[in-house]
């Protein structure tokens, strides 16, 4: 026998499961036993016992547990239920069939689902998002929202469309588009989706982006004051419940947060889009633990970003996430301890909603494609998951 000391006891199932260990799992407390529990403080520092054999020779004495999420602190701001459940959502390539269908694969009906107006080539769309007025009912996201009670829809949507000259960040905040947005968000209360959560200008911090922070620092006060504008705009509309997402790209350019924050009073929830993928410095560690804490806490990182959303009263999203295959900006293919530290995170946090990407690129995989991954997400998000209900 040896004995094993995590600081946590959520990380014991959590790494021994990764580890390719044969876990009795009863008895440990689950992530969910965590994150309701009033007494955490006396579940950590337990010891537990295991036998080594059953872990197939693998030891784990010596690798440090990844660090979890800071518990929901007690002062922690007064928030709506809907802003704090925790909601799990999913992103499928745009197709309401493929919701489904990765629905019976995670073991779990999707109400909740991502879309993106993010390639507008002229106003005229921009106002009136292609997922209001599609023809083909896969692709009618509106119509789907509205035709189950409690459906929700989470709304990438840029600033601007595009074509626009690039001075747009001055002319957004002195009010030069005002009638835009205050058109798109009369269409989209017109739609039934006034409810929506508007994750807006995502991964500003990015420079893919048609309507980021961009590479100028003198330019980021203007953005800041657009988006700030775009909000209150938005919000003026009668029958608006829109909440905004302040979505960054974990750890790209780790830009101080403050810099391009718009402002407590126009963000409600702020948001990190996580991939496992490297970013760097050095070579991706090999063990998924170190590997986790590595990705963590890199500079204007998730754990960065937990800690400035804390920092402001602000619910936490993960509106995109996903395992990346091997090969593919160093992702570690299906691993499934990414998934449970992600659930770890969700647990420890007070969260709005996260949402898997279940469609490749050139950074993710499918969950579908991952057994073991899959397995895991079914185990936490599935229907009868440890961090549903």
């Amino acid at each position: 026998m040896a004995e094993v000391l995590f600081s946590d006891p959520l990380l014991v199932p959590i790494a021994l499961g990764s580890a390719g260990c044969d876990v009795d799992w009863k008895g440990f407390p689950t992530v969910t036993d965590v994150a309701r529990s009033r007494t955490r403080r006396a579940l950590i520092g337990g010891v537990v016992a295991l036998t080594l054999g059953a872990c197939a020779g693998t030891s784990l004495a010596g690798i440090d547990p990844p660090p979890t999420a800071p518990g929901i602190a007690t002062d922690a701001p007064r928030l709506t239920a809907g802003e704090t459940d925790k909601h799990v959502c999913a992103y499928s390539y745009h197709r309401i069939r493929q919701l489904t269908e990765f629905g019976t694969a995670a073991g779990r009906d999707f109400d909740c689902a991502l879309v993106y107006n993010n390639a507008s080539p002229d106003w005229a769309n921009w106002e009136r998002p292609w997922f209001v007025i599609h023809g083909d009912p896969n692709f009618n996201w509106a119509n789907w929202k509205n035709a189950a009670p409690g459906r929700r829809l989470i709304i990438t949507q840029a600033l601007i469309p595009s074509g626009l000259t690039s001075d747009w960040r001055a002319r957004g905040a002195s009010g030069q588009f005002d009638d835009h947005d205050r058109a798109l968000a009369t269409n989209l209360v017109a739609a039934g989706i006034g409810d929506s959560i508007i994750r807006l200008s995502h991964e500003a911090n990015g420079t893919w982006t048609l309507d980021g922070l961009g590479n100028d620092p003198a330019r980021y006060g203007s953005w800041k004051a657009f988006w700030a504008r775009t909000v209150r705009v938005m919000r003026s509309v009668p029958g608006a419940h829109f909440r905004f997402d302040w979505t960054i790209n974990a750890p790209y350019r780790a830009i101080p947060f403050d810099e391009y924050y718009p402002g407590d009073d126009v963000v409600d929830i702020v948001g990190a889009d996580v991939y496992d993928f490297w970013a760097g410095p050095g070579p991706a560690p090999t063990n998924p633990i170190r590997r986790w804490r590595a990705q963590y806490d890199q500079a204007g990182g998730l754990g960065a970003l937990i800690q400035y959303g804390k920092l402001h009263g602000k619910p936490l999203s993960i509106p995109e996430w996903g395992i990346s295959a091997v090969g593919s900006k160093g992702g570690a293919g299906d691993n499934a301890y990414f998934v449970d530290a992600m659930a770890g995170v969700v647990a420890n946090n007070v969260t709005a909603y996260h949402s898997y990407f279940e469609s490749k690129t050139d950074v993710n995989m499918l969950l579908t494609d991952a057994p073991r991954s899959l397995a895991a997400y079914r185990r936490h998000f599935g229907s009868r998951g440890d961090l549903v209900g």
